[in-house]
């Protein structure tokens, strides 16, 4: 393509209806025009389909990465890509070149909203992609020619899982921030680096750290407007109290509780915004708040030498968190992998026992009705880390229910806002009990995954189960739907009428002629 020229773009479009409608649907044909001085027009050589594609086609409207969207739904789905440049804009070309290829990590912020390509923008379910100037500014990053296009594809979702695993949510209180303070009758706490925040509201006693501050008295939780950065939950607030304060909070807000009492019970909250919009849930027993923002007293990675369970371990990527658990240095001694489906328990088996036995790890793959049993067996004290990518709240609840006192819990899967789930707050504050939640990814952590690929530590083809032409993205988004794959399906739009069909170890040779 020229800077001058309209090419046609073969693409899936998705307007809003049912997965049924979108498998019955056909590719259609669209003029592509030239960049404008600011944007580049780029070649998909090879894109991802992700579960997220299907849930938002299901879920339509309530999917929190869709519901920010201005008007009806009309996009293509498609965000795991591999590209290669084409044509660029005459503003951009100090920077970009034909031929350049690229990685993209498509989750942006734009006029402070979260906008992403492949979801409320065009994605790569399409033979182009362009890119305009919020992409372009911090979202891309120069490929390689060493690995396939396949292996770029996926630098975005094990980038995503890498997220899950690394401080994802502020770890520090908010200066300048609306705050707001609640303390139950009896409860002593200080801070020993008080904070300068731009407003606080107080229910009950004034602490001594609020000295100086401009406070707003508050007679009781139904006074308080919200939403705040930062809320200080000081003594024994009750369950509900603390749910209260949980849905008070702005995105990226943070919760600190200080108690050294009982726990009172599961506390309702609500995982989506865990999981989407960023919450920090910490706490600690001691009379200084400050110890629980002490570096280190956060953990977000797994406990080395524990045992970590990956609950819906046998989709693509519940098999990404096995495939970098196994793979890690400082890793867990025991895996446990659940799946629904036996045949995926036979594929994770058969596609990283090698892997583990290798490490030296203890891989063990557990159905529904085993899964108790394996936990009691390998965590008689909990489990160390557990990570629930299956969206079923139900899922997260049992699965927490097994934690120790000290677990972390990751919520990998995204659910619709609204669904609660009980989990044990308090037990943040009182025991060091995690909870966490991420989506999307950084270009640095895609990079981390790039540069263990490039040096052989990491070998993405593991995860790689099929491959497909555009034309052939029904049956593909079926069969992941489905569950009839396990692992990755990679779609070669240039290649349209290349037959969907399995493959194991795919490789750079091997997708030769297929990108364009």
């Amino acid at each position: 393509m020229k800077l001058n020229d309209v090419v046609l773009n073969r693409h899936w479009p998705h307007r809003g209806g049912t997965l049924e409608d979108l498998l019955r649907a056909s590719p259609e044909a669209a003029a592509l025009t030239p960049p404008a001085a600011d944007e580049l027009i780029a070649r998909v050589e090879a894109v991802s389909i992700c579960s997220s594609d299907i849930k938002i086609v299901r879920m339509g409207a309530s999917h929190p990465l869709i519901a920010g969207a201005a008007g009806a739904v009309d996009t293509v789905l498609g965000h795991e890509v591999s590209l290669r440049v084409t044509a660029v804009g005459q503003g951009l070309e100090t920077r970009f070149h034909p031929g350049q290829r690229l990685s993209l990590q498509p989750a942006m912020v734009v006029n402070g909203k979260r906008s992403i390509i492949g979801m409320d923008r065009p994605g790569g379910f399409a033979q182009y992609l362009r890119l305009g100037p919020e992409a372009l500014a911090a979202n891309v990053m120069e490929a390689p020619e060493d690995i396939s296009a396949a292996d770029i594809a996926l630098l975005e979702p094990y980038g995503c899982v890498e997220r899950a695993w690394r401080p994802n949510v502020r770890q520090s209180l908010c200066p300048g921030g609306r705050a707001l303070v609640m303390v139950a009758p009896g409860a002593r706490f200080t801070l020993s680096d008080p904070l300068a925040w731009g407003g606080v509201a107080l229910i009950g006693a004034r602490p001594d750290f609020l000295s100086g501050q401009q406070v707003t008295e508050l007679p009781d939780l139904a006074s308080a407007p919200g939403p705040y950065d930062d809320i200080l939950a000081l003594g024994d607030i009750s369950a509900a109290d603390l749910s209260r304060l949980v849905a008070l909070l702005a995105p990226d807000g943070m919760l600190l509780q200080g108690r050294s009492g009982v726990a009172p019970g599961p506390v309702d909250i609500d995982p989506a915004r865990i999981h989407y919009d960023r919450l920090a849930l910490i706490g600690t027993p001691e009379p200084d708040l400050a110890a629980a923002l002490r570096p280190g007293a956060q953990r977000f990675d797994t406990r080395p030498g524990g045992v970590a369970l990956i609950h819906g371990a046998g989709g693509a990527m519940g098999r990404i968190h096995v495939h970098r658990l196994l793979q890690l240095q400082d890793g867990p001694r025991v895996i446990i992998a659940s799946s629904r489906k036996g045949q995926r328990l036979s594929d994770l088996e058969a596609d990283f026992g090698p892997l583990a036995l290798a490490a030296g790890r203890r891989l063990v793959l557990a159905d529904a009705g085993g899964l108790a049993a394996a936990v009691a067996e390998h965590a008689p004290g909990g489990l160390d880390d557990v990570v629930v990518v299956a969206p079923d709240p139900a899922a997260v609840e049992l699965a927490a229910g097994w934690l120790a006192p000290d677990g972390l819990l990751a919520l990998f899967a995204g659910f619709p806002y609204g669904r609660m789930l009980a989990f044990d707050l308090a037990g943040i504050a009182l025991t060091g009990k995690r909870v966490t939640g991420s989506t999307g990814c950084s270009l640095d952590d895609m990079r981390d995954v790039l540069a263990r690929v490039r040096s052989g530590a990491l070998d993405l083809s593991a995860n790689i189960a099929a491959v497909a032409g555009l034309d052939q993205l029904p049956q593909a988004l079926q069969s992941v739907a489905g569950g009839a794959v396990s692992g990755k399906i990679i779609i070669y739009p240039q290649v349209p009428d290349l037959p969907l069909r399995p493959v194991r170890g795919w490789s750079l040779a091997e997708e030769a002629g297929l990108t364009g």
